[in-house]
């Protein structure tokens, strides 16, 4: 089947109502009517339209395990946070198991001592980074800070989407982390060949 541009496809209102709710599923971030108006090469008022209606048939049952939620201009397909704690303990799970150990160490790193520039982080595990740094990157376990042309500069942190997998409001309810954050503690470990540290309880995925 050849692609056509969507103004050569004509979509019924049945469609059009069931396309916007998989852009919802499907999409990494909210989305604006604007925007999957714009996409679709739909009138914004017709999106808003199938976007309330959408809205309103995960409301009509409080039992679903998903929701449409509104943000102002933005929507969003999001669980039901009445069985959050299950959701909680299957991503921690499914972190664990996806996770070698040394990416659960370097993780580990970056959590308590990010934001923390790629040469530190090589420096305080004694290797190189990059392959496990840009897996942590595509499972959206952390970001990059910066936009350094010099890869070794490049600034890494933890994400929100990490924060979420363990069940935090903060990283602050990382088990020590007043003990592991201390500036002091890393800066004696950087510029050393051999570098060991208990990662036992940080960040916990059990």
């Amino acid at each position: 089947m050849s692609e056509k541009s969507f103004d050569q496809i004509k979509i019924n209102s049945e469609q059009l109502k069931s396309i916007i709710e998989s852009l919802l599923f499907i999409a990494p971030r909210p989305l604006s009517a604007k925007e999957i108006s714009k996409f679709l090469n739909q009138e914004e008022k017709t999106v808003i339209f199938y976007l309330k209606e959408l809205f309103e048939d995960y409301k009509a049952d409080s039992q679903k395990g998903i929701k449409i939620i509104q943000n102002g201009v933005d929507w969003q397909m999001v669980t039901n946070p009445e069985y959050s704690q299950f959701i909680k303990s299957f991503l921690k799970q499914e972190v664990n198991q996806e996770l070698t150990p040394a990416s659960l160490e370097t993780l580990s790193i970056i959590a308590y001592r990010g934001p923390i520039k790629r040469s530190e982080l090589e420096q305080i595990r004694g290797v190189n980074c990059s392959i496990i740094l840009r897996n942590l990157l595509i499972k959206g376990l952390i970001i990059e800070e910066s936009s350094s042309e010099d890869k070794e500069n490049q600034i890494y942190n933890v994400s929100l989407d990490f924060i979420k997998h363990l069940g935090l409001n903060d990283l602050k309810d990382l088990p020590r982390y007043e003990q592991l954050n201390q500036e002091n503690l890393w800066s004696d470990l950087l510029g050393k060949e051999e570098n060991q540290i208990d990662f036992s309880d940080s960040p916990s995925t059990d």
